[in-house]
């Protein structure tokens, strides 16, 4: 192919500017005197999808993939597919999604499976189908092609934390040290691991492992691994004072105070470089070993556990009547609640939540009041001016019944902070959002 046109286009691509990059590239589609080769046709495709993706444009993304798979000379299929399932991811079509990334598996030309297999994982946890996506990410993580399998290990993590198995999540988690991660990922295991010790309740290791993601600085923990962090602090015996060494720490919303541990249980370093806590041990960046491990059963839920779940289906109906009256009670106390503009989630969980999606690059749609498809589009290209960040402070709060409204101050990754003005309206018990902009005031 030669396209005065699609040379244009891969110097605007390669320099970020999609806009431009896909204007030439349909340039070179319309071009009458450009003659395609084998393949050319769904390599364009393939570009303009690219372009399409890169600006979150996901329904003509996917249609363009689609449009280069229609070349069967076309060689780079499962790239393409793997790219086609994320545009379905995009627009929510999991099951289709789950397709594409199966036709990338089956190609045996395609070497980067571990990428198909993430994409497996991360539509399977759409559809909270956990045991599924664990698998894939577990794939993911031993695949040998895989350069860095930290993000697979950290969800696996997540995976096995749903399956109520902290104690596989805490392997999965400290592997990511193998890696070298770079220090806010090594704050984000640290933090991630820190949920999987309390889980498990060992709690010398939770604190530990929440210390470690606090002591470079500049981190912030998310709410629950903050109650994670004070319980385990409480459990040992840590005595009560606001922690001083921690930017953000000190006292949570509900008004309880945070504890740092007693000089008694600061950690020690031990002769092969790892940390000892009490009776615990948190893993440094060396070897820990994981790939060298037998593989277990992903599925597998113990004995213990399904007689435990049995026994609770078999409670006696001594409680029955006591349970009744605290449920009358409970309904009197929620309508109150509901009409002063409370709910569940509230309104600053949801707006949390849509800050850690777009950071996440998740779909930020399921946070607001349900659109059509013409209105999801609109809704990513207001999210395309949000910034990626997860650290937001509600700077003003308005409730009522049934609408409310959010100032939120979000800090910049660089320094600097950006405001904005969230309108919310009552879905169910809870809130979604309904319009969002930048706030000057």
């Amino acid at each position: 192919m030669n396209s005065i046109n699609y040379e244009q286009a891969q110097v605007a691509y390669q320099a970020g500017n999609y806009i431009d990059a896909l204007k030439s590239y349909y340039a070179a589609l319309k071009d009458d005197h450009v003659t395609f080769g084998p393949g050319d046709l769904g390599l364009v495709y393939y570009r303009v999808g690219n372009c399409l993706l890169k600006m979150h444009s996901f329904n003509e993304a996917a249609i363009s993939y689609k449009k280069a798979l229609e070349d069967t000379i076309f060689a780079q299929r499962g790239a393409t597919n793997v790219n086609l399932g994320k545009s379905l991811l995009g627009e929510g079509r999991f099951q289709e999604a789950i397709e594409a990334f199966n036709s990338a598996l089956a190609d045996p030309a395609y070497v980067k499976g571990y990428q198909a297999q993430m994409g497996l994982g991360n539509a399977y946890s759409k559809l909270g189908m956990i045991v599924e996506a664990g698998t894939a990410y577990r794939n993911a993580a031993l695949d040998e092609r895989n350069p860095n399998p930290s993000k697979a290990l950290l969800s696996l993590g997540a995976c096995f934390v749903a399956l109520g198995r902290p104690a596989d999540a805490i392997e999965s988690y400290t592997a990511v040290f193998d890696f070298a991660p770079s220090v806010p990922l090594q704050q984000k295991t640290y933090e991630n691991l820190g949920l999987a010790y309390a889980a498990a309740e060992r709690y010398p290791e939770a604190v530990q492992a929440f210390n470690q993601a606090l002591e470079p600085g500049g981190f912030v923990l998310s709410t629950p691994a903050l109650a994670a962090y004070q319980k385990a602090l409480v459990a040992i015996g840590a005595e009560p004072d606001l922690i001083a060494q921690a930017a953000g720490l000190g006292t949570m919303q509900d008004g309880s105070q945070i504890y740092r541990s007693s000089p008694a249980l600061e950690p020690t370093a031990r002769a092969d470089g790892s940390v000892s806590y009490g009776a615990g041990n948190v893993p440094t960046t060396q070897d820990t070993g994981f790939f060298d491990a037998v593989e277990s059963d992903l599925v597998k839920m113990s004995k213990d556990q399904i007689k435990g779940e049995r026994k609770l289906r078999h409670t006696g109906l001594k409680i029955t009547l006591g349970i009744v009256i605290f449920l009358v009670l409970l309904l009197g106390l929620g309508v109150f609640a509901f009409t002063q503009g409370y709910g569940y989630p509230t309104q600053e969980a949801v707006v949390q939540d849509l800050f850690d999606a777009n950071a996440d690059g998740r779909d930020p749609t399921p946070y607001w009041v349900g659109a059509s498809t013409e209105e999801e589009q609109a809704i990513r290209r207001v999210m395309d001016m949000v910034a990626p960040t997860k650290t937001i402070e509600i700077v003003y709060l308005e409730r009522a019944m049934t609408t409310s409204e959010v100032v939120v101050a979000a800090r910049l990754q660089n320094g600097g902070t950006l405001n904005y003005d969230i309108s919310l309206t009552r879905s169910g018990l809870g809130w979604k959002i309904d319009n969002l902009s930048l706030y000057f005031g």
